[in-house]
């Protein structure tokens, strides 16, 4: 058990509630057939620091229904004392529970772009509570189920007892101001979905803006930083209440990206919320957070801002569709805990970054190489050339030992970052693609230090220790190195002559391990066909053995044209005769490694040739 879930686990049970909760149910509803343009209702959410529910005045002034699955949507004008205080509907409220004679007909969740700030769309309920009956497949994974069924069982009996709260009084008759002359051109405007403004508040913490911009090009989310997270930790026996601040977060902790809206409706401990999806990625695996507003900011031609924060983990978000997101309180997501230290060689000083991700295969991968790169980027505070050596280490199923690590070294004249944390991308990407089952991946540790300065180096020299070879020969190649404005330095690579080389002059190829050889360059030219096939266990030992930037590599080149049948027997038969001579040599029959770290990072390629004798 990785030592982060451990203080996780304990925190947990730490954090139980023993108080009797109070719970709510479902309120009755106004189906979306029978509700008529004109009728009065209220709506509630919060809209300050107090934390107090408040309500607004709500009049239907038009639906629409195009049919044939589209998305139905009630188009309404709100009004009263809170809407003036905030200059219309805010990013924030949408998911606010709106009623019409008492019913609950559903959840604000739009309001109209550059348009009248007083206009909202509203989901129907009915289309919201599909949410409940879909499947939950993410479910299966969860670290917290025997807490959890430990408490259902516990406050099983007073649930059955609970009384239904409903937030709504009967609708009073409230002329509510119409702020269009027109209804058929607010409901002309909304047909096109570009007018549509989703009033959510999209909510991120501890990225920087390069960060930001990252997540935004692997997202697709348009990403503003925000508020710092109001409480951090864990609390089972929450409650909700329709028109609460409710959070939802992908990732959680030193860095965070989520979003705050409002709740819609509680059934015992099932919640709907928000109106909208915040992904649209269906069946999802989320942390469900209570939210603190801090306060709004009123819009004057568009819609204003609701400031709020994430807080406490909850629950689980385990749905994300078109019509809002679903959850679950007292349930957790299955996590993926991640460690960033990173080391600043100049200045010689550390930090460490925490994070947990909820798992998401799609966004594992995304949301880990951001964070790297992020602490990287707020360490060095610098855009300038550096080198940077990242090492990182993926606890996971997915490989026979249970740990997938991977070093290297990465120099760039700007921007290094983007470029080191590639292969940790690359690397949660192959443990997340497992097309046989879903691999578990329990944490995910990454140290990198940099220092800023150019760390390159060119070979200028390769002297084999002898010219003449025998097959399965093992020699030493004396290669000398250039580094970059310092002074020339001396490495031996170790070398196997392969027991399959033919008599005469052998080719070789000594480069760093990140340059593309010539016979891998004609491969990728389509020259030579490689092998597409690769099962899942392969691609991951691949990616292990490929050279790394610091490295010297060794490898034949020469001809690559396909072998005939008979060279295919003659090698067969040179390899036995050549292992037969080894052992009757008393000499090692195992091939050397020709690949050796250096302190740099080799840059151009070079070659040099032995003389392979008759075996």
């Amino acid at each position: 058990m990785h030592r982060l879930f451990l203080k996780l686990f304990l925190f947990v049970v730490l954090m139980i509630l023993v108080a009797p909760l109070k719970v709510l149910a479902m309120p009755e509803i106004l189906p979306f057939d029978q509700l008529r343009s004109g009728m009065l209702g209220k709506g509630y959410t919060v809209v300050d620091g107090s934390g107090k529910i408040e309500n607004f005045d709500v009049k239907i002034v038009g639906l629409t229904d195009e049919g044939k699955g589209s998305k139905r949507i009630i188009i309404a004008q709100t009004s009263g004392d809170v809407i003036k205080r905030t200059g219309g509907a805010l990013q924030g409220m949408s998911g606010s529970p709106i009623y019409v004679e008492g019913k609950l007909i559903g959840a604000l969740s739009a309001g109209l772009k550059g348009m009248d700030p007083y206009t909202i769309l509203i989901t129907p309920i009915e289309s919201m509570l599909e949410m409940w009956t879909l499947p939950d497949p993410k479910a299966q994974v969860n670290y917290f189920k025997t807490i959890n069924a430990a408490e259902e069982k516990d406050k099983s009996d007073e649930a059955k007892d609970a009384e239904t709260e409903n937030k709504s009084d009967d609708a009073e008759e409230v002329e509510t101001e119409n702020k269009s002359d027109d209804t058929e051109e607010v409901i002309d405007d909304i047909e096109d979905t570009t007018q549509a403004e989703e009033l959510n508040s999209l909510y991120i913490s501890g990225f920087d803006a390069s960060g930001i911009k990252f997540l935004q090009q692997e997202l697709g989310l348009n990403l503003q930083s925000s508020p710092t997270i109001i409480e951090r930790g864990i609390q089972l026996g929450a409650t909700l209440e329709p028109g609460s601040a409710l959070g939802v977060a992908i990732i959680y902790g030193d860095f965070s990206l989520g979003a705050t809206g409002t709740v819609t409706v509680v059934d015992g401990k099932r919640i709907l919320a928000f109106g909208h999806p915040f992904t649209h990625s269906g069946n999802v695996n989320y942390f469900m957070t209570d939210a603190s507003v801090i306060g709004s900011v009123s819009g004057v031609t568009e819609s204003g801002v609701k400031l709020a924060g994430i807080g406490n983990i909850i629950g689980r978000v385990n749905q994300d569709r078109e019509s809002g997101i679903a959850g679950i309180l007292g349930t957790f997501p299955a996590v993926v805990p991640i460690t960033v230290t990173v080391h600043d060689n100049t200045l010689d000083k550390e930090e460490t970054y925490n994070s947990t991700i909820a798992y998401n295969e799609n966004l594992i991968p995304k949301l880990g190489a951001a964070v790297a790169y992020t602490a990287l980027n707020k360490m060095a505070d610098s855009t300038a050339e550096s080198t940077v050596e990242i090492d990182f280490n993926i606890k996971t199923n997915a490989v026979a030992d249970g740990e997938l690590k991977r070093k290297n070294m990465f120099y760039n004249s700007s921007d290094v970052g983007q470029v080191a944390i590639l292969e940790l991308m690359q690397a949660l990407n192959l443990v997340c693609s497992n097309t046989k089952e879903e691999s578990n991946i329990f944490g995910v540790d990454v140290n990198i230090s940099f220092e800023a300065e150019r760390r390159t180096a060119s070979i200028i020299s390769i002297t084999p220790e002898k010219k003449r070879v025998k097959p399965g020969e093992t020699i030493n190649l004396t290669v000398e190195l250039q580094p970059y404005r310092k002074p020339a330095e001396k490495v031996t690579v170790p070398y196997t002559v392969p027991l399959t080389a033919r008599q005469g002059n052998l080719a070789l190829e000594i480069h760093g391990g990140a340059l593309v050889p010539v016979n891998q360059a004609m491969a990728n030219a389509g020259i030579i066909t490689a092998d597409s096939n690769k099962n899942y266990e392969d691609k991951i030992k691949e990616f292990l053995k490929t050279g790394k930037n610091n490295q010297l590599v060794v490898e034949v080149g020469g001809s690559n044209e396909p072998k005939t049948e008979k060279q295919i027997r003659q090698e067969i038969a040179q390899a036995k005769r050549a292992q037969a001579r080894l052992k009757k040599e008393g000499l090692s029959t195992k091939k050397a490694d020709s690949k050796v770290d250096t302190n740099y990072i080799i840059d151009n390629v070079m070659r040099t040739t032995l003389s392979v004798e008759k075996v």
